[in-house]
């Protein structure tokens, strides 16, 4: 349709060298409809199988996240196994004791412990940085409460928070987590 219709009113040449198709030459231009099916074909056959992959993979207990939360460092004898920093280990620790998030916040401030985005971007991650001239070790009672309220940081692994309608689609869809939660 592209070839025959489109390009063709706009004064556009296409020219396809792998599979020998010249927009100029219409008569040579036949099986182009075909080859154009299969490739579609193709490439949306490539898009279950690895769908396929990826959700038997995750269905299995495994993180399909590349990226581990911040506090966490990947188990060297098994990548797909996340090990939780001591540093996450005390948010927890001083929340099960009755700190408020407010107050675990000024206690990681006061141990100049860097704060997630400064650790993301010294380890090379592009990440927003919202954080309104707050040098790298100041800590907010916000990221705390994130952090508490993340099931990534009770030890479970959550996959399947976004999927794509279709394989032709470059934006990301979220589904809503159990406890309605996106």
């Amino acid at each position: 349709m592209y070839t025959e219709m489109i390009f063709l009113n706009a004064d556009i040449r296409f020219i396809a060298i792998n599979n020998g198709v010249d927009s100029a030459n219409q008569a040579e231009n036949d099986m182009t409809p075909f080859i154009n099916i299969f490739n579609e074909f193709y490439a949306k056959d490539t898009s279950r199988k690895i769908c396929a992959v990826f959700k038997a993979k995750g269905q299995s207990g495994k993180p399909l996240s590349t990226n581990q939360p911040y506090g966490y460092v990947k188990d060297p004898e098994d990548k797909t196994h996340w090990l939780a920093a001591e540093v996450v280990r005390d948010i927890f620790r001083l929340c099960v004791q009755g700190y408020g998030v407010s107050e675990i916040a000024n206690e990681i401030t006061r141990r100049n412990i860097l704060n997630p985005t400064a650790y993301a971007k010294a380890s090379g991650r592009s990440v927003p940085d919202n954080r309104d001239g707050d040098n790298d070790y100041t800590w907010r009672g916000s990221t705390i409460s994130h952090m508490l309220s993340r099931p990534e940081y009770l030890g479970h692994t959550v996959n399947f928070k976004t999927y794509r309608k279709s394989y032709k689609q470059k934006s990301s869809c979220t589904t809503a987590l159990p406890n309605g939660r996106f």
